[in-house]
């Protein structure tokens, strides 16, 4: 799946039925840039972390990512205040 990217996100994707009260908010790691923004560092269930977006070139991006097996995928942004703000969905890989 393309994930296609504009701005400053970090795409997390958690493994088939991770609920968002799952993720540990609490497992943060700093952004290099602007400083004061965290990242989301949980590793329970993830399957991918995209870059820090702040250490690119470009925050306009595409970002692939094969999903391994069929299910419902959580897919939040991993940039703390965008978690909070609800920024997630989900994606469902049928066989």
């Amino acid at each position: 799946m393309n994930f296609i990217i504009a701005g400053l996100h970090n795409v997390v994707i958690y493994d088939h039925a991770t609920r968002l009260s799952d993720i540990d908010t609490s497992v943060l790691i700093p952004m290099q840039a602007p400083p004061g923004l965290m990242l989301i560092n949980d590793p329970d269930r993830r399957i991918y972390r995209g870059p820090d977006p702040s250490l690119l070139p470009s925050l306009d991006r595409v970002e692939v990512v094969t999903f391994p097996k069929p299910g419902t995928y959580l897919v939040i942004c991993g940039v703390l205040v965008h978690f909070q703000d609800d920024m997630h969905g989900f994606v469902r890989v049928l066989p």
